[in-house]
């Protein structure tokens, strides 16, 4: 009787975490996101929202093939951004990192920035970040320039600037998210941009407290 009461658990268990799973299949598994499970989910469910309509503009806009040139690729990711820009023209910063959500973003910047790995942290907030690093200009590669970067809702991301890289220890803090979606940093700020795309979902600004890094003008 006990075994077959175990049974029924374990079956029970494990079709719940099924269903969790595909409700949640978008987002990748949470690591040591410091974050109150309601915001968690509250994000969570944002982030699904916009990668439904991403889909679906994916169906409109079949991606380009494995031998695609660059001049082909290059078209479908301004298809695929005026797309979005046309999809989600009334979106206002905010509507994914939410008030509470962006309160515990910004708690959770603040408590790496505060710890014992904070030199890291900001070494790699640096890293790649338009704000800090400098490109070669085109008139002549051995002269270097800061690439501007505006940082708006619904605004393409400058082709010409770095795309930062995110501390590993930091994003292990994180939310983590699905691949269509990345977290970067942009001066002191924090956006979401959609890799394929190109395009700046939403932001947090002055996410970064240390005077060290720059803001964006």
């Amino acid at each position: 009787m006990e075994n077959t009461a175990r049974s029924l658990l374990v079956l029970l268990l494990v079709g719940s975490a099924g269903c969790a799973m595909n409700r949640n299949a978008h987002i990748a598994p949470t690591a040591d996101v410091e974050m109150d499970a309601r915001v968690l989910a509250k994000f969570e469910h944002e982030i699904g929202e916009y990668i439904e309509e991403h889909r679906d503009l994916v169906k409109r806009i079949p991606n380009v093939g494995p031998d695609a040139t660059a001049e082909q690729i290059d078209a479908h990711r301004a298809k695929m951004a005026k797309a979005i820009q046309e999809e989600r023209k009334n979106a206002r910063q905010g509507d994914i990192f939410r008030p509470e959500v962006e309160a515990a973003f910004r708690r959770i910047l603040a408590r790496e920035l505060a710890g014992p790995e904070r030199e890291y942290v900001l070494n790699g907030i640096r890293q790649g970040n338009p704000a800090v690093e400098a490109v070669p200009t085109q008139a002549d590669p051995t002269k270097m320039r800061t690439a501007s970067v505006r940082v708006a809702v619904n605004v393409a991301y400058n082709e010409g600037a770095p795309v930062s890289s995110m501390p590993p220890t930091l994003l292990l803090k994180l939310p983590q998210l699905p691949e269509q979606v990345r977290y970067r940093f942009v001066g002191r700020d924090l956006i979401l941009r959609d890799t394929e795309a190109n395009v700046i979902l939403d932001f947090i600004k002055d996410a970064v407290s240390d005077r060290s890094v720059p803001r964006v003008p």
